[in-house]
C-alpha cells in the first residue's frame, strides 16, 4: 500500500543563457578591445604632439634669448646712436608741443579732485585740456543737492578755478534717479 520508493527520475541539462549569448558576447568583447586599442593610440599620438611642441617652446626660448643678447650688445648701441636724423621745423614744433603736455603738472589737478571726493559723486570721465588750462568732469550724483554740494566743494578748492556745472540731467528710467552732470573749470598747469 505504501508507494514503490524506486522512482526513475531522469536529469536533463539546462540550456543556460550564456550559451546562446555565447558569439554575440564574443563579438562586443573584441569591438571594445578595438576600441580600447584605437583609444590608446590617440592618447600616444597626443603625447607625441604634446613632447614636440615642449621641444619646440624650448628652441623658441632659445631663439628669443639669444636674440635679446644680441640686441643687448654695444655694436648694436653705436648703430642706434648713428641713426638719429635732424627734424624739420614742423616735426620739431610737434615734439615740444608733446613734451609740453608731459609736462604738465598733472599731480595737481587729480590731488585736487581726490580731495573732494563725496560718497553720493561718481566721477565717470575727466577730459583735461593743458593748451587752455580747463577740464570737463563728467558723473553721476545721487541727487541734485549731492551735485550742488559737490560744486561748492569744488569752488573753494585753491587749485581750481571758474569751476560751474556746465550740463546736467536726471535719469528718470532709473529707480533711483541718479543725475548726470558735466563739470567745467579752470586749473593752473
Amino acid at each position: 500500500m505504501w508507494p514503490n520508493p524506486n522512482y526513475q527520475l531522469e536529469f536533463s541539462r539546462p540550456a543556460f543563457a550564456w550559451q546562446l549569448l555565447r558569439w554575440p558576447g564574443a563579438v562586443l568583447v573584441m569591438l571594445l578591445g578595438v576600441l580600447v586599442a584605437v583609444k590608446y593610440a590617440g592618447v600616444t599620438d597626443t603625447e607625441v604632439q604634446l613632447q614636440q611642441l615642449a621641444q619646440r617652446q624650448q628652441q623658441l626660448i632659445q631663439q628669443q634669448t639669444t636674440a635679446t643678447t644680441a640686441a643687448h650688445s654695444p655694436v648694436n648701441k653705436v648703430a642706434a646712436k648713428q641713426t638719429v636724423r635732424v627734424l624739420s621745423q614742423p616735426e620739431q614744433k610737434a615734439a615740444e608741443k608733446i613734451v609740453q603736455q608731459l609736462n604738465v603738472r598733472w599731480f595737481d589737478l587729480l590731488q585736487a579732485l581726490e580731495s573732494q571726493q563725496v560718497p553720493e559723486i561718481a566721477l565717470l570721465q575727466l577730459l583735461p585740456d593743458a593748451n587752455r588750462a580747463q577740464f570737463v568732469l563728467s558723473g553721476e550724483a545721487k541727487s541734485y543737492q549731492d551735485l550742488l554740494k559737490y560744486m561748492s566743494q569744488l569752488q573753494v578748492v585753491p587749485v581750481l578755478k571758474q569751476v560751474h556745472l556746465q550740463k546736467h540731467q536726471v535719469n528718470e528710467s532709473h529707480p533711483q534717479r541718479p543725475v548726470s552732470f558735466e563739470i567745467q573749470g579752470g586749473w593752473q598747469p
